[in-house]
């Protein structure tokens, strides 16, 4: 189901939930990530996917000036944006992902399940630049000797690595350096906030070039 609708940045932040949801600086510096990647891919062409669109306050902020937007989330707003109610992961294996650009990511725990069916099911067609936004906050859990299905497959675990806590962003570069070799891109622009909390959630956004042939990860391009 569906509703109509018209049409190098790094900070601290504080990041419980309750913070990510209510604190001015947090979401302007989470709609400060998005405004750089709607720029660098051009608001006239970009399509959003907003898989967690909530209550719509990247939407207001920056979505809306997109060319496209479609939110997705599990609770119905009553608002003018386009949205499936839904499961997103439900979503995102049924629609055509080859119609959005920009796919906004921004979990409360981890985004890699979603990021999996995105990286299995859009295409980048070499030279094609996209726009991703992911919001990590699986810290947490791997201090608690714990790490997601979805986490250890895109990066390339096969079992909770010891010390992963301490390990957290050399595991989500690995994570990230899985979305881009199943895609077949390469990251091209990169902006991150980073949570000063016990939780330590990540805002993480990057532009996506497909590449000819092979591809460099992150580290590669001096960018982890």
């Amino acid at each position: 189901m569906a509703r109509r609708v018209s049409k190098g940045f790094s900070t601290t932040l504080d990041a419980t939930r309750r913070q990510r949801r209510n604190d001015p600086a947090v979401r302007m510096a989470k709609a400060q990530l998005r405004r750089n990647v709607l720029t660098a891919i051009g608001p006239d062409e970009a399509c959003v996917f907003d898989a967690f669109a909530g209550k719509g306050e990247m939407w207001g902020l920056v979505w809306r000036d997109a060319g496209g937007y479609v939110g997705c989330d599990r609770d119905w707003f009553s608002d003018e944006r386009m949205a499936y109610v839904a499961d997103n992961r439900r979503v995102m294996r049924h629609i055509d992902l080859s119609l959005f650009n920009i796919f906004d990511l921004d979990s409360f725990g981890g985004p890699w399940e979603q990021a999996i069916i995105m990286a299995a099911r859009r295409q980048v067609k070499p030279g094609e630049r996209i726009g991703l936004v992911l919001t990590d906050g699986s810290n947490l859990d791997l201090s608690l000797g714990g790490m997601t299905a979805p986490l250890r497959e895109i990066a390339g675990f096969t079992s909770i690595p010891a010390g992963a806590a301490c390990s957290h962003a050399e595991i989500i570069e690995r994570a990230i350096n899985g979305v881009c070799r199943r895609m077949r891109v390469r990251p091209v622009q990169r902006w991150e906030a980073k949570g000063a909390s016990g939780a330590k959630v990540r805002h993480i956004a990057l532009v996506l070039e497909g590449a000819e042939g092979g591809l460099q990860d992150a580290r590669g391009l001096g960018l982890a």
